[in-house]
């Protein structure tokens, strides 16, 4: 049989007198279709003829697709967020006491969070300097999303790291529902992991996520949960989100509905959404007279005080994750506090305008 023609069910193996490479390894030809995609922008049918003039690998124009599909399940292409400059000038110059503030042009609580984790990482590296450095979580999906990009950036070379790190949980888990939405759950993202180059402890929270009020002291006394309070002070950096009161998806207005509590009680008091499971409104953080509480190790009142003491807040405020809501409200209200209750922001654009818009019309 001649070169170039085909017989007995096998493909010629070389074209236009090239010499065959030989035959790649799933790895390697996925490798090579996403750096044709993502580097050179190539299209389906521009990958088949690359594949065939580099490699004399003959495909279908369907199979690109489906290589890019399953690198992407592997984790191995990634859509990097860029940032809305321009926007995140405006709410600088509007909040100047921020320490700093991203913008994200997009919908997705994913690019959000991602933006997040790098903004964790740069605080902790200007803590390079000492010992250990302690990071409390807040819960739920945007901060999972959260803690597992961190513990992937963590993995890169990354200079001016500390010795150690020690997480916090600085909630219990809200979501029945969902156990991985409990910063306990966190956790499994860095344990053991040999390819984090730096010492992981753990300080966790094991407690209901809502308490009788009466007996909210009770539990916070018990040998499990006392060292999880007694340790507060450690924490340098915090990392919470947000969710809007009127957003059905809130878990604190699920939870006090589930308990019978008033919802219209609390809007009477005015609150716009929480943060660490807990209320605020437009002139604060409040609480109110209710039959059941949080288990929080922090107080919202108290945020302002650890500022003070040079300790790092960190909001990130994606849209709702279920039906990509903005959170506008809860977040200017935030952001227009006397008292400061964050020094960095991580939010969407579309929030951003609208809390840019809704404060030139105050």
């Amino acid at each position: 049989m001649s070169p170039g023609t085909r017989g007995g069910g096998q493909r010629k193996t070389a074209t236009r007198g090239k010499t065959c490479a030989p035959q790649m390894s799933e790895e390697e030809l996925l490798a090579t279709v996403c750096g044709y995609f993502c580097d050179e922008g190539l299209t389906a049918v521009e990958i088949q003829k690359r594949l065939n003039d580099d490699h004399s690998l003959e495909i279908t124009r369907e199979k690109p697709y489906q290589y890019l599909r399953k690198a992407a399940s592997r984790g191995w292409i990634r859509f990097v967020p860029p940032q809305e400059h321009s926007l995140e000038r405006r709410v600088r110059n509007a909040y100047p006491w921020l320490h700093d503030a991203s913008v994200i042009p997009s919908a997705r609580t994913e690019d959000v969070a991602y933006r997040g984790a790098n903004m964790l990482l740069e605080l902790l590296q200007q803590h390079h300097g000492d010992a250990e450095v302690h990071i409390g979580f807040s819960g739920g999906t945007a901060l999972r999303m959260l803690a597992r990009r961190f513990a992937e950036l963590l993995r890169e070379p990354t200079q001016h790291l500390p010795s150690k790190i020690v997480f916090h949980a600085l909630v219990a888990g809200f979501d029945v529902s969902d156990p991985t939405t409990d910063p306990n759950a966190f956790f499994t993202y860095f344990v053991g992991d040999p390819g984090i180059p730096v010492e992981m402890s753990f300080v966790a929270l094991h407690a209901p996520a809502m308490v009788k009020a009466d007996l909210q002291l009770e539990l916070q006394n018990l040998p499990a949960i006392t060292e999880a309070y007694q340790r507060a002070p450690e924490i340098d950096v915090i990392v919470t989100s947000t969710s809007c009161w009127t957003d059905e998806h809130s878990m604190l207005r699920h939870y006090m509905h589930l308990a019978g509590e008033s919802v219209t009680e609390l809007e009477k008091a005015g609150c716009l959404g929480d943060i660490l499971w807990q209320p605020i409104g437009a002139n604060g953080p409040f609480e109110l007279n209710s039959r059941i509480r949080a288990m929080t190790i922090l107080k919202l009142c108290e945020l302002s005080k650890l500022i003070a003491d040079k300790k790092h807040v960190l909001l990130v405020a994606g849209a709702c994750h279920r039906c990509n809501r903005p959170k506008t409200q809860v977040v200017k209200a935030i952001l227009d506090q006397q008292d400061h209750l964050i020094t960095h922001l991580v939010t969407d654009s579309l929030c951003a305008r609208q809390v840019m818009r809704s404060r030139s019309n105050d």
